[in-house]
């Protein structure tokens, strides 16, 4: 409990959220670190709490469905917790895949700390298939990318 305390701590300085979503967040955050995957089955067999493995299941979903993050105060947190140094590398990513009938077009932005991307936005939908033009490609990143923390802008200078 000693570590979901700290843990709980460390979200609730950095994320305006509810104290009962900050909670869940974290037996979240737990489950994902002893289970190893992202199966929300199989996490919701190890989540802390009393519940029965259902109903962790049922609010797992529930999450997922209907909680919208701040993308903008996700942002803040991970840089201001990474603490990443600038000049910064950034990285985008476009990728194309279907499911069904269903077609995704995603385009994801992040910054590369040694040889790891921290995304710094959800996959956006790109409404253009194929190439598009470098001022409708910056327009989208400029929209990703409008974070700020206290001491600097996310954009860097």
């Amino acid at each position: 409990m000693n570590e979901l305390n700290r843990l709980r701590d460390t979200l609730r300085s950095h994320l305006s959220w509810h104290g009962a979503r900050l909670n869940f967040v974290c037996l979240f955050l737990m489950a994902l670190f002893q289970a190893k995957t992202v199966n929300l089955a199989e996490l919701a067999t190890v989540f802390a709490n009393p519940v029965q493995i259902s109903s962790n299941y049922k609010r797992l979903q529930r999450f997922f469905a209907k909680f919208d993050f701040d993308l903008a105060e996700i942002a803040r947190f991970v840089v201001s917790l990474i603490d990443i140094p600038q000049p910064w590398t950034l990285s985008l990513d476009r990728t194309c895949w279907s499911f069904g009938q269903t077609h995704f077009n995603i385009l994801m932005l992040a910054v590369v700390i040694l040889m790891l991307a921290v995304v710094q936005s959800r996959g956006l939908p790109f409404p253009y298939s194929g190439r598009c033009s470098i001022k409708k490609a910056t327009a989208i990143v400029a929209n990703a990318w409008t974070c700020s923390t206290a001491s600097r802008n996310c954009l860097p200078t």
